[in-house]
């Protein structure tokens, strides 16, 4: 495994990605490629996953076309606000990638140490999901991504493998003795 800047800091503040071992690109960038430039991906994402598009979780039933396009939009808006936030993140603690992220389960509101969280936007129909490890208020490791159609992360397969990187990523820094900022600061990526 190796860590990766995304939106980065001299200070390793902000937005980082984990690369696993035989992928091609890191799993930030891969959630780029495959939301914003590869609609042949969200046309067959949409294709297989259908019954759940149409299952009214999110309201009423859309076309594929109308959830790439919803997807596409998100997905834009929701990495130029992790942009936006790491950047801003080291210049004032009030404007941290916190604002974006939060805990992965909902109702765990106290801080964790290597916390496993999530990321999305506020729009309507807000699918995308970023998943990172949380090192500090505004350091990240993204760990992966999904598009959520269905109420919990365990009703689909694609959704249990995000589980599983979260757990790996983060039993990753542990071995490595990163748990904090300063421990993150001192690791050589």
């Amino acid at each position: 495994m190796k860590i990766v800047p995304i939106f980065a800091q001299e200070n390793k503040q902000g937005l980082f990605s984990i690369h696993l071992p035989g992928e091609p690109e890191d799993e930030a960038t891969k959630c780029i490629d495959q939301w914003l430039l590869d609609p042949q991906y969200l046309h067959d994402f949409f294709t297989l996953h259908q019954n759940d598009l149409n299952s009214g979780y999110y309201g009423k039933t859309i076309s594929i076309q109308q959830a790439i396009s919803y997807t596409r939009d998100e997905a834009l808006f929701l990495f130029e606000r992790l942009k936006e936030l790491a950047i801003s993140g080291t210049k004032s603690n009030d404007e941290t990638l916190s604002l974006a992220f939060k805990p992965l389960r909902d109702g765990d509101y106290s801080q964790k140490e290597l916390q496993q969280e999530k990321a999305k936007t506020n729009s309507q129909k807000k699918w995308l999901r970023i998943y990172a490890i949380r090192i500090a208020p505004n350091t990240f490791i993204v760990t992966g991504g999904a598009i959520k159609l269905v109420g919990t992360m365990n009703d689909r397969p694609h959704l249990q493998k995000e589980l599983l990187k979260l757990n790996d990523v983060r039993n990753y820094l542990k071995e490595e003795g990163i748990l904090d900022q300063d421990d993150f600061e001192t690791f050589e990526i």
